[in-house]
């Protein structure tokens, strides 16, 4: 399995804690959180990571040129300007295989990758893990599901899901895009209204560093 994961961000709302250091590198028990995921990806079978970087790149590729996983390879493209999320993949997509997950730098995401990963690829699917709102307090919801089918994504007083984080990805979507500034968002409306999307439902919390708050609770975690 290969996955991306898109560290392009400034993380400022994590910048009192963060300091002058991109947020991926902020340090839980003296390990910077980026080796705390790329562990858990490892462990969970992913054979290829690429990192999507911008912001501060040059200090994240130092520090990933140290880090050795015997049958992990560790990949990464730069950003020449801020692109955006869906910018940042699809500058890119010369490294993407057939199917690929995609995450997101400040998520820690302890899920079976393997079983959602080959009963989509089985289908040709594209698929968005989501998970109830009720179940995550003080987020914003942001996936609409109505009848067993993703009708809407973006953030919205009537959407009843919250995007988990981990997304599967058809290289073929990305193949006729140009790089130009874009957000992931922009990508999945454009699969839920060619009908292209499925999603899978997590039935517990995630882990992220991307607020303050999450950083508290993922620190507690370890």
């Amino acid at each position: 399995m290969q996955i991306f994961i898109l560290n392009g961000g400034r993380g400022t709302r994590v910048k009192s804690i963060s300091k002058n250091k991109p947020k991926c590198m902020i340090e839980f028990n003296g390990i910077p959180f980026i080796n705390y995921q790329i562990n858990l990806l490892y462990k969970k079978g992913f054979k290829e990571i690429v990192f999507c970087l911008g912001y501060k790149s040059k200090k994240i590729i130092n520090h990933l040129k140290k880090l050795k996983l015997k049958g992990l390879d560790i990949n990464y493209v730069v950003e020449k300007k801020t692109l955006g999320t869906a910018g940042a993949l699809i500058n890119a997509k010369k490294k993407m295989k057939n199917f690929f997950f995609v995450t997101y730098g400040d998520s820690f995401l302890d899920i079976d990758y393997k079983k959602i990963f080959f009963k989509h690829q089985k289908k040709n699917e594209c698929c968005i893990t989501i998970v109830n709102k009720k179940l995550i307090k003080n987020h914003k919801s942001n996936v609409l599901i109505r009848n067993k089918k993703i009708i809407e994504y973006g953030y919205s007083s009537k959407c009843n899901y919250i995007d988990y984080g981990a997304i599967i990805f058809s290289k073929k979507f990305f193949l006729d895009k140009k790089i130009l500034k874009m957000d992931l968002k922009s990508i999945i409306n454009d699969l839920i209204e060619k009908k292209k999307l499925t999603y899978y439902k997590i039935k517990k919390k995630f882990l992220h560093i991307g607020t303050i708050k999450g950083i508290r609770e993922f620190r507690k975690s370890i």
